[in-house]
Order: C-alpha cells, then sequence, then structure tokens
C-alpha cells in the first residue's frame, strides 16, 4: 500500500452506512475515518439509526459529514454518492478497521488506471484469515462479479458509477432482497465496459462478530440476494447472467458436496444454504416482477 505520507487523497469520498451499531461504529471504523479524513479524504456518514448516538460519534471525527437516510444500505450509498463531487467514491461498513493509507491506495489505483471503473481490496479476519477471493489482476466483460470484491472494501470512478446507474435498493442490507448490492453494482460496472482490478494490496479486518454458527443463516441471506441479482439481469435479456447463475449455483452445490465428504459439516451446510437462498431469491424475483 503507499505511505501514509503520499500526497493527500483530495479527489476521493469515503462513504460509509450505519444503523444502530454505535458501539461498533466507535471501535472500528472511527479511528479509519479520523485517518482518512488528515489524509484529504472527504469523510461521508450516512445515518439511519433510531437514536442519536453515532451521530456523537460522527461529531467528535474533523472534516466528516453526517447524513441521515432511511433505511436500506443501497439507500445509503446513493444518498452518500449523490453528496459528493468528489471524481473517486471508496466503501466500507462500521464493522471493517482500515488500515493507514487505505482511501490513499485506493486513489491512486483508481488514478493510474484510466480504464478501470471499479478496485476491489480483500479482507481478513482479527486472526488474520484471509477471505476467499479471485487472483489478483484486472477482470473484464464477460465475467462472474461474484467473489470479485465486497462492499466494505471497494471504491469507484465516478463515470463508472454514472454509466452503471445507482446502487439497486431492492437489493442489498434492509431491502427486500437482503444482500448482493456490492455484487449487482459490480456486474452492471462490468458490463458497462469498465474493467475491475482486484488487489490483495488493499486489504481491511472485518470484524469476526457474528459466531460460526450463524454462518449457514448468514449465507442462505447473501444467497437470497445473489439469486435476485442473476434474476433481474436474465429477466432483464441478459444471457451472460443466466450462464453465470447456473455457474454459481452448481459451484455452490460441488462445494457442499465435497465439504461433507470433507468431514466439514458447517461448510457443507452453509454451502448448501448459499445455494437453497440462490434459488429462492431468484424465484421471488422473478415471481416480484410478473404483472
Amino acid at each position: 500500500m503507499s505511505s501514509p505520507d503520499t500526497k493527500p487523497a483530495a479527489d476521493i469520498a469515503l462513504a460509509v452506512v450505519t444503523r444502530d451499531r454505535a458501539a461498533m461504529f466507535a471501535r472500528c471504523i472511527a479511528p479509519g475515518l479520523e485517518r482518512s479524513a488528515c489524509d484529504g479524504g472527504e469523510i461521508v456518514v450516512v445515518d439511519q439509526s433510531l437514536d442519536d448516538a453515532t451521530a456523537r460519534h460522527v461529531a467528535q471525527l474533523e472534516g466528516a459529514r453526517h447524513l441521515r437516510s432511511g433505511p436500506g444500505l443501497s439507500v445509503g450509498r446513493n444518498v452518500a454518492v449523490a453528496a459528493t463531487a468528489a471524481s473517486f467514491v471508496a466503501f466500507t461498513d462500521d464493522d471493517v478497521i482500515l488500515p493507514a493509507g487505505w482511501l490513499i491506495a485506493m486513489r491512486d489505483l483508481l488514478a493510474g488506471h484510466p480504464g478501470v471503473g471499479a478496485v476491489c481490496g480483500r479482507a481478513r479476519l482479527p486472526t488474520g484469515e484471509r477471505f476467499d477471493g479471485v487472483a489478483p489482476g484486472t477482470y473484464r466483460w464477460p465475467r462472474s462479479a461474484f467473489r470479485l470484491g465486497s462492499g466494505f472494501n471497494f471504491a469507484f470512478r465516478r463515470e463508472a458509477l454514472t454509466a452503471a446507474g445507482p446502487f439497486d435498493e431492492l437489493l442489498g442490507a434492509g431491502a427486500r432482497f437482503r444482500s448482493a448490492e456490492d455484487t449487482d453494482m459490480l456486474y452492471r460496472v462490468l458490463r458497462a465496459g469498465w474493467a475491475v482490478l482486484c488487489s490483495d494490496e488493499i486489504d481491511v479486518v472485518h470484524d469476526d462478530w457474528r459466531p460460526r454458527s450463524a454462518m449457514p443463516r448468514l449465507l442462505f441471506g447473501y444467497g437470497i440476494g445473489t439469486g435476485a441479482q442473476s434474476a433481474k439481469h436474465h429477466a432483464g435479456g441478459d444471457e451472460v447472467a443466466a450462464a453465470i447463475a447456473r455457474g454459481e449455483l452448481g459451484g455452490a452445490l460441488r462445494g457442499s458436496a465435497e465439504a461433507a465428504a470433507g468431514l466439514q459439516p458447517v461448510t457443507a451446510v452453509s454451502r448448501l444454504a448459499y445455494a437453497a437462498g440462490f434459488v429462492a431469491g431468484y424465484a421471488r424475483f422473478r415471481r416480484a416482477m410478473t404483472p
């Protein structure tokens, strides 16, 4: 990553959407927001909380803007994008710990690669274990956006966001289909002709606050979103999205069987739950869109 004394990230905004997690906000993301503001980044916090606890934390962060919005992660991200004129917009979550120089590194990669519309980093647990993801490199259409990156560690060129359109407010936490607003945006950026650059050097620490026993339920929710995302694009005549959906579902089922054969019951159940959620999300979206 770039060193913290690199020239200020004067043309990049960092957006965080948060809801009723003031203690986590203060413990995890607040120090990173403060460092990013010191590096010259524009900080936008979209608060969907029912109380003012988070607002009080934001008020203590020099240079941070506090905005309010209705519920939904995509709703909040769209509010943040509209609230800044920065050439680049980075996104993270309130349960993430950002390393020094993170925002500058995002800005430098986007500025240095004119054909890249989005940059995705990686994540690791506090123990150091890295999340699964694709190999570092530059990815272009046509390909799947799944596992390219996550919404807590990516950034976009404004022109790419404009070309792709706003975050889909049917997708993401707090929405009807509770995830996949991030992969949906990456997919649309790719389809609009922009490349996505994935880097292992821009990593963040994702707080490990959920018990392992919660993984099947969590992955079922992820499957709901990715299935709905796939159904949306297929319904619009995108046969590439349909092929990607078949591959994603098949991969999840194979992964579950392999985990079961390897005596990894939690992983097997989690991948099966993701597959079940994918089918359910696909079917629910198609039903919802049927007149």
